[in-house]
């Protein structure tokens, strides 16, 4: 029979064509090029794909010598070894050899001058002692000659002149001994006095060297020892830094992968064997070039697409806004936060952003079909809900299963821990390190780790809050000569239908990664950009900036994080809505600190009212009183403020609007406001428009120049029948 000829690739090693990255997945697809057959039947197996692979959406298409007979799809065990795939190399951490210091204080050594000045004066001492010996000899000698002497006066038949004699003559010798080792006892005291004196003073010079020497080695210590703590430091750096990449390396580990064995005939035309059937198995890489067949035949190839969708990958975008007063323009870098969080790396592959997701979702449902609300009169004395009526039966059931449906899909069929980490150990590289931490970093690490998984979509929206400073165009009145800038090259962009597609230029390679990475879509110039203040005084004295923009471009902008920028000055982060093209955008953009606004206390009067009348009349007059403090060259600001009056839910209960006079509801608007100050200084103050709207409501449109300050008044009469008294519903 015919022979099973075996080929094994690893997703690595498959080359990427293309990355469809849509809002909340992806679609991959990989491609073996040149792929060798042999005659018969071929089964190309590609391991390694990553865990979170919808199984429903792997495909396999190919082009070539051979049919595609059978596809088998299986989620195994990771067979690779993570320390295989991810030595680890302890040089980087040892590779500091340092210097031995020895604490141990060094003997001090003689200078030459104090060890032979020493050395003399050992030998005067000698000396010295000769000659005291001389002289305490002289002394003993003398003491005998007296006691010989005395001895004379006892004896008999003694020659005196002869023992007197003797006498002198051995005094005068004890004598000159004596006088001779007084002399040199004497002489020998002063060499030693002056010995002494010089041994003093090279004894202060060699302490003072002393000391200059032990400031010296203590210098040299401290640098030692600081020399040593900047080599521990980095080796514990090192440590941490190495710690770091394998717990991420770790965190993208499958513990399970896909398998995709296809199975190919490829066309032959030699008579098929009786033999029974062998397998010979042969592993592979990826190949682009078609090997040479044995025996001379045609070479046999193919080439194998692979595609499959993935979640854990996807786009999101995010947006620079850099705002002008000065020349009511805006403009946007449309940035994509690209996230890979699979076990995949996709390498040198044509990326493209889809908006498809974010539109459509659900095709598995079919249109509802509302069903007759009948209803009935219950039974009197029957106890019935009050909000029985508010909906049908029907309704609540498809509400609550509505809400499990949104539910399921923002959790994953399976925990990511049960698809990624590793199982084994840690090496004893890093227990060393885990023992000089305490529990608490360790407990910090893990909660962390954690923070990336569950709360990464939080995370993404501070990723790139600088972006203003780095973006940040000329305004178009103050254009000069072109600036030789770094800046990214905006993607191609395509509408099909209701989808809008973003190819990135060039060639991407987009690694499994913690953080998104983060790619130019477009950069925007808007020019109709409309400010605007709001105030309502009555619950806050301040005036409310907003921006509203026209999206004067073809690109949809998603919604998305945005940094706002407003006159060169960054602002802050927010939301930026969807917005179509030719749509508007409203952004508040927080209180305008140069907009003043007082709001002072109601002021009640009574009303004018006749002798004999019923009801009792009460004047309420309020004012608002707002100042544009900016410089007089600035234009107007346009401003909406806001307050009310009372609404009357009773006849007998009248409302009556006073002042602005004419004022009716839903009707054309009435001049109102006067100037703050009387004079000149706000005569010019602008315009002021007020309507009456339903609820009470009282808008006046105000038009503010620069350096001027409006006052507008609002005054209305409550008619109470007499006995009673108004209250709040």
């Amino acid at each position: 029979m015919e022979t099973v000829q075996k080929k094994e690739f690893h997703i690595r090693d498959v080359a990427t064509r293309s990355v469809v990255l849509f809002p909340t997945k992806a679609q991959i697809v990989r491609e073996l090029t040149g792929l060798p057959l042999s005659p018969g039947t071929n089964e190309i197996t590609i391991v390694g794909l990553t865990p979170t692979v919808d199984e429903s959406t792997i495909k396999v298409e190919g082009s070539g010598s051979a049919v595609i007979t059978d596809i088998d799809i299986q989620l195994l065990p990771n067979r690779d070894i993570f320390e295989e795939l991810y030595p680890d190399s302890d040089e980087d951490l040892y590779g500091y050899p340092l210097d031995d210091d020895s604490d141990d204080d060094e003997q001090p050594v003689e200078s030459p001058t104090l060890r032979d000045l020493r050395s003399r004066l050992r030998e005067l001492r000698d000396e010295e002692s000769y000659a005291k010996e001389i002289v305490e000899s002289a002394a003993s000698r003398l003491r005998i000659l007296d006691g010989y002497g005395k001895s004379l006066e006892t004896r008999e038949n003694v020659d005196i002149s002869q023992s007197i004699d003797k006498y002198r003559i051995e005094r005068e010798a004890i004598f000159r001994d004596h006088a001779a080792g007084t002399a040199r006892v004497q002489d020998n005291a002063s060499l030693i006095a002056a010995a002494l004196k010089e041994e003093g003073r090279l004894v202060l010079l060699e302490e003072k060297e002393r000391l200059r020497s032990l400031r010296e080695r203590e210098n040299a210590k401290k640098e030692k020892r600081k020399a040593r703590m900047i080599a521990e430091r980095r080796k514990q750096e090192l440590r941490e830094e190495k710690l770091r990449v394998r717990q991420e390396r770790e965190r993208f580990w499958p513990k399970v992968c896909y398998s995709v064995r296809v199975t190919l005939e490829a066309n032959t035309f030699t008579p098929m064997s009786s033999r029974r059937t062998s397998v010979s198995s042969d592993t592979a890489r990826a190949v682009s070039t078609t090997l040479e067949q044995a025996d001379g035949e045609d070479p046999l190839s193919c080439d194998l697409a692979l595609s499959y969708v993935t979640s854990s990958a996807s786009w999101a975008p995010s947006y620079d806004l850099q705002l002008s007063t000065t020349n009511n323009s805006a403009m946007v870098c449309y940035d994509a936060r690209i996230t890979n969080e699979t076990s995949e790396t996709w390498s040198n592959c044509k990326v493209t952003l889809s908006t498809s997701q974010a539109t459509f979702a659900g095709l598995q449902h079919s249109i509802p079909i509302l069903k007759p609300w009948v209803i009935k009169l219950a039974p009197r004395g029957a106890s019935l809900n009050e909000t029985a009526m508010l909906s049908s039966r029907e309704e609540r059931q498809q509400r609550a299963a509505w809400l499990r449906l949104q539910q399921a899909k923002n959790t994953n069929p399976m925990p990511r821990s049960d698809l990624f980490g590793v199982k084994q150990p840690r090496i004893a590289l890093f227990d060393d390190f885990k023992e000089e931490e305490d529990e608490e970093e360790d407990s910090d690490e893990s909660e962390s780790v954690a923070g990336l998984f569950d709360g990464k979509k939080k995370k993404r929206a501070k990723l790139f809050t600088g972006g203003a400073r780095f973006f940040r165009e000329a305004d178009s009145d103050s254009e000069g000569p072109e600036d030789k800038t770094l800046d990214f090259e905006d993607s191609a962009v395509e509408e099909t239908g209701f989808t809008t597609t973003y190819d990135l230029p060039g060639s991407k390679t987009l690694p499994p990664r913690p953080t998104a990475s983060k790619q130019r879509v477009a950069r925007l110039n808007l020019s109709t950009v409309i400010f605007s203040h709001t105030v309502v005084a009555k619950y806050k004295p301040a005036a409310y900036l907003k921006a509203k923009i026209r999206n004067t471009s073809r690109i949809t902008l998603l919604e998305g994080d945005a940094g706002l920028t407003l006159d060169g000055t960054f602002m802050g982060r927010t939301v930026l809505p969807r917005c179509s093209a030719g749509d508007n955008v409203t952004l508040s953009l927080g209180i305008d600190p140069a907009i003043k606004v007082n709001y002072p206390r109601v002021d009640v009067r009574r009303g004018t009212t006749g002798l004999f009348s019923k009801e009792n009349c009460s004047v309420y007059t309020r004012s608002v009183t707002i100042a544009n403090t900016r410089a007089v060259a600035v234009k107007a600001v346009s401003l909406l403020v806001i307050d009310q009056v009372p609404v009357s839910e009773d006849e007998r209960l009248k409302v009556d609007v006073l002042d602005p006079k004419g004022l009716s509801l839903d009707g054309a608007g009435i001049p109102a406001g006067r100037p703050v100050r009387e004079g000149k200084e706000d005569a010019n103050w602008g315009r002021a428009n007020a309507t009456l709207k339903k609820g009470g409501q009282v808008d006046w449109q105000v038009t503010l120049n620069a350096g001027k300050a409006v006052k507008l008044g609002l005054e209305y009469i409550i008619a109470i029948p007499v006995g009673d008294s108004a209250v709040e519903c």
